[in-house]
């Protein structure tokens, strides 16, 4: 049965498909399951910058994220659409932080659906907020116990709105937010409570950073230096060579790009609210490993090893959409004009992947979790948070070839 929302039900979300839409689907990611193993990996590597239309693809991404926030009638997004079962039902994890993108696109398209959608989902979300602060991981309806990085994504998504336009329920739910986040980080500033699969996650400095974020806009110092004291645990974990133990997403995994360029952004962004150069360091000198890698593979593996050895031969989109967003915005905060030319590869591999030809197909516009699309990532899906992450790097890119070549205040809080 399709979950229901507070007040409103989501007509179709994860219910049974027709059989003529199961049909459909099945020809389409059949197809294009034979299409990516035929191809192997050479339209990632022949994808080229100058030959991408980035307006199109832009516009495609966009139409497919209000597909899957049409489908929650309006209120959230859908986890993806998935192969057999096709739209998902909500999650409010990635709701949370596809608020800021929405956002953005208000700001960057001048339409105020937009807008309006963004404070759909952030009351929405106040909504089913648990009496602790926190939010339950996974898809709505889905996970019992709350979970620490589920909670500060959506955190992220109210700092958006705070920041933009104050809200005194929102404000309400950020604040039980960034108090449940406190009294989950230990002494030492790691997250081990409240963590999926009762593990420690390098990449919930993300939260961190929401941490950070929400207190400088509301003047709590207490939030701020719980923050950093995860973000200080984080550079521990930090090897000599760029890498981050403690960072994969199950027991036993190996890093993902995904995860990789969480920790990242969050570690950047903590870096842009407070100055401090040691977080830049530690940021440049991962970067600058991926960068490299890059370059010298012309592709970026999802999974790799300590020493940056790659350990799969599918590529998760969504990492990849991520780290050209921290490298353009290592580009504008350092003048080191060596990461443009890598974001800028990046995206365009990404945009090979996507539909932008056919509207009516249920891809259209969307990301896969992987390339090829039955890679272990998400696989057999359209997850909302690439599309979302696309979104971000088409914006942040359009934003550098506009001449805005500083980051801007908007992307300080959330994102």
């Amino acid at each position: 049965m399709a979950p229901s929302l507070p007040n409103e039900t989501v007509p179709t979300v994860y219910a049974a498909p027709s059989f003529g839409a199961s049909m459909v689907a099945t020809w389409h990611f059949g197809q294009r399951a034979l299409v990516e193993t035929l191809k192997g990996r050479a339209p990632l590597i022949n994808a080229r910058p100058e030959t991408t239309r980035h307006d199109r693809h832009l516009d495609a991404a966009a139409a497919w994220l209000k597909a899957s926030i049409k489908v929650c009638a309006g209120r959230a997004s859908s986890k993806a659409y998935r192969f057999p079962r096709g739209w998902m039902p909500p999650y409010p994890e990635t709701t949370g932080y596809i608020i800021p993108t929405l956002l953005n696109l208000a700001d960057e398209t001048g339409d105020p659906d937009y807008h309006a959608m963004a404070v759909r989902l952030s009351h929405w979300l106040t909504t089913i907020q648990r009496e602790d602060g926190g939010y339950s991981a996974y898809a709505l309806g889905s996970g019992k116990d709350a979970d620490v990085f589920d909670t500060g994504m959506i955190l992220l998504g109210f700092n958006a709105m705070q920041h933009h336009a104050p809200d005194p329920t929102i404000a309400r739910a950020a604040t039980k937010a960034a108090a449940f986040l406190r009294e989950a980080m230990d002494d030492d500033g790691a997250f081990r409570r409240h963590v999926s699969h009762d593990m420690l996650h390098s990449y919930n400095v993300r939260s961190a950073w929401a941490l950070v974020a929400h207190g400088k806009i509301q003047d709590d110092q207490h939030a701020i230096d719980a923050g950093l004291k995860n973000v200080d645990w984080t550079l521990s974990q930090q090897r000599t060579n760029g890498f981050f133990d403690n960072n994969g997403f199950k027991p036993g995994g190996d890093a993902n790009t995904h995860g990789t360029a969480y920790v990242l952004r969050g570690l950047l962004q903590v870096h842009l609210l407070t100055g401090r150069p040691d977080i830049l360091d530690a940021v440049l000198l991962s970067a600058a490993a991926l960068r490299d890698k890059l370059a010298t593979e012309g592709w970026l593996a999802a999974n790799f090893g300590p020493d940056w050895a790659f350990r799969s031969r599918h590529v998760c989109l969504t990492g990849c959409a991520q780290l050209a967003i921290v490298f353009i915005r290592l580009a504008a905060l350092t003048q080191d004009l060596t990461f443009i030319a890598p974001a800028e590869r990046l995206i365009a591999q990404v945009a090979a992947t996507q539909n932008i030809k056919a509207p009516r197909v249920v891809d259209f516009g969307g990301i896969a979790g992987s390339y090829p699309i039955y890679g272990a990532y998400a696989p057999l899906q359209y997850p909302n948070w690439a599309t979302k992450f696309m979104i971000d790097a088409l914006l942040v890119r359009k934003q550098w070839h506009d001449g805005r070549k500083t980051v801007l205040d908007r992307d300080l809080w959330s994102g």
